[in-house]
């Protein structure tokens, strides 16, 4: 059994992760201050070239469709 990494070749901030959700909710745009915590990770992105290449897997969906999909997906507890 192997672990594959999925997502696009493209690197997302996750500041832009919030403000795709925070506008398909109808939210308040998300608050930058800049300020980071100490131990906070700061740069990280994961690799589906695994998947490319040993399944044939390619994505379908781009970041901003992808995340509306995921901001109006139920819960995975929800689906008994």
């Amino acid at each position: 059994m192997r672990a594959y990494n999925i997502g696009a070749s493209e690197v997302h901030t996750v500041g832009q992760v919030a403000e795709v959700l925070s506008s398909v909710a109808g939210a308040p745009a998300p608050v930058v201050t800049g300020e980071f915590r100490l131990g906070d990770v700061r740069h990280i992105t994961a690799s589906s070239a695994r998947a490319w290449a040993e399944l044939g897997w390619i994505p379908k969906r781009g970041f901003e469709d992808g995340m509306r999909e995921f901001a109006i997906a139920p819960l995975r507890g929800d689906q008994a």
